[in-house]
């Protein structure tokens, strides 16, 4: 009896824990996570079965359509259980920085793939930056990522409004003539943040009108404005991913021309671009891209054209597809989906972490990746520099521990 007593003692702290953290940090998304991975499977059974309002590892408690609270045993729909990162599975601790890379620059303060937000980027925190090219007709490389998916990418109609493709037009013709369509959920900066050549929608809301910056930019003007100017460190590395067909050759002469070979880096879903790559610079950092649908041969797909890492979907990039990459001298890197891709991911797929919060990197991280290239460089970098303000805490006491001990045996 006095066991149960204690049992239920326990019970009661838990819930009041749980639902203390859930209103002292509540979320900005849909979902509002409650994640405990701690307990073991029994012990969230009875917690269940005693209070239905706490939430065993890695459920749920969140508003469904029709404004209903419900519960949601979340096996299937966890992030850490996928990536297998589950507190109990006896994954180590990150012990080293971790790369933080702003998917094309800083694009929930920006538009994606211009100056602009690649210099946000580096203002929140990034060490990288990673954009997306094309070689236009004029023979000229633009940054530039559009709609059509990795199958048939540069399609203007959701980007711009417009029937066609990036490739219908030359660099001029594209920066002259393209606007980006304010109403697209993928710019998540949101219209007040897309300029247009003859637009000053700031002023109504008595701000400073935003100078226009939002045209289809060149990969020169790009990697100039990174190489030259003086907020960006010249540690900076530039994730160059060859989106369109010919693009290795020229994208490699570019950078040569300007100097910049110990800065860029190269990536492609299509690894004939890889290998294309390192065969014009056998020097070249190479990443080999993988989709949803990762091979059971990917580390000797990816050694077999020169990649020198592994960048796999976030969802994707298991804590032992890390190991393994890392094992067989491969690099790793977790990319994440664009804005409606992720808010999709997180309140429909994932509800134990939230739209790219430090919950969702946390999850990532554990895996041992190496470098994560999100949407949000700003939480990453932030949550990377905790980490590593709890790692140098941790090694100077273990230090000061020995010293301590050496001092006692003396």
């Amino acid at each position: 009896m006095v066991s149960l007593m204690k049992f239920l003692s326990v019970i009661t702290i838990i819930n009041i824990h749980h639902f203390a953290l859930a209103f002292l940090h509540p979320t900005s998304h849909p979902v509002i996570n409650f994640p405990n991975p701690d307990l073991h499977h029994w012990q969230s059974t009875m917690l269940m079965l005693i209070n239905p309002f706490n939430v065993p590892p890695h459920g749920e408690f969140r508003d469904d359509h029709n404004n209903r609270n419900h519960y949601q045993q979340l096996s299937s729909y966890s992030l850490a259980s996928k990536l297998n990162v589950l507190h109990d599975s006896g994954v180590i601790e990150h012990t080293h920085p971790i790369e933080v890379v702003g998917h094309r620059g800083s694009l929930y303060t920006a538009l994606e793939n211009t100056s602009r937000s690649f210099l946000h980027a580096v203002e929140a925190g990034a060490d990288s930056v990673e954009l997306d090219v094309f070689l236009l007709k004029c023979g000229n490389l633009v940054v530039f990522h559009g709609s059509g998916g990795d199958e048939r990418p540069g399609l203007l109609h959701l980007y711009c409004g417009i029937d066609g493709s990036i490739l219908d037009y030359t660099a001029e013709e594209a920066k002259r003539t393209l606007t980006f369509n304010k109403s697209y959920d993928e710019f998540g900066c949101g219209p007040t943040q897309i300029t247009h050549p003859d637009d000053l929608a700031t002023e109504s809301l008595g701000q400073e009108p935003i100078p226009h910056y939002c045209y289809v930019h060149t990969l020169e003007e790009v990697l100039t404005t990174l190489r030259d100017h003086p907020k960006v460190p010249p540690t900076l590395s530039i994730k160059i991913e060859l989106k369109g067909e010919g693009t290795a050759f020229p994208a490699v002469q570019l950078v040569e021309k300007l100097n910049m070979m110990h800065r860029c880096h190269y990536s492609s879903f299509d690894h004939s671009r890889i290998a294309e790559v390192r065969e014009l610079s056998p020097g070249a950092l190479t990443g080999a891209l993988f989709a949803d649908d990762v091979p059971d041969d990917f580390i000797q797909r990816a050694i077999a054209v020169g990649a020198s890492e592994i960048h796999l979907k976030y969802d994707t990039c298991t804590y032992e597809r890390i190991q393994a990459a890392h094992k067989a001298g491969l690099g790793t890197m977790a990319w994440f989906r664009g804005p409606v891709g992720m808010k999709e991911d997180a309140t429909s797929k994932y509800h134990d972490v939230g739209n790219e919060d430090e919950c969702m990197y946390e999850v990532v991280i554990r895996t041992g990746v190496r470098s994560m290239c999100v949407n949000r460089p700003g939480v990453l970098a932030k949550l990377a520099e905790k980490m590593q303000r709890r790692i140098n805490w941790e090694s100077a006491f273990y230090l000061n521990e020995e010293k301590k001990s050496e001092e006692l045996s003396a």
